[in-house]
């Protein structure tokens, strides 16, 4: 099944390029105590200012809603206090999805 993971930091949180951001991106590319979550989209976003990431998206596939929920819990975002909003929903995945 595939998930979407909409996230929102606190306000002024996370600035592009800190400590936590790259250690984020780490963990996106290697988590295996998660090894039932596969990453196939991330990224920040931000609002006017770049400088500032205000949260991110993630399309991930999992074999459950608890796995993603298991996976975003131990984040280093999570870990570091700065999520203020994570919503986390179902995806039908229609057009450029991977084959296999």
């Amino acid at each position: 099944m595939y998930y979407v993971v909409i996230a929102h930091h606190q306000p002024g949180r996370v600035r592009s390029g800190s400590e936590v951001q790259l250690a984020f991106a780490d963990y996106l590319n290697s988590h295996p105590e998660h090894s039932d979550v596969v990453v196939h989209n991330a990224g920040p976003t931000h609002d006017d200012d770049v400088s500032i990431v205000d949260g991110f998206l993630l399309v991930v596939e999992a074999s459950s809603l608890d796995s993603v929920r298991a996976f975003i819990e131990d984040c280093p975002y999570s870990k570091a206090g700065t999520l203020a909003q994570t919503h986390i929903r179902m995806w039908d995945w229609r057009t450029g999805k991977p084959s296999g």
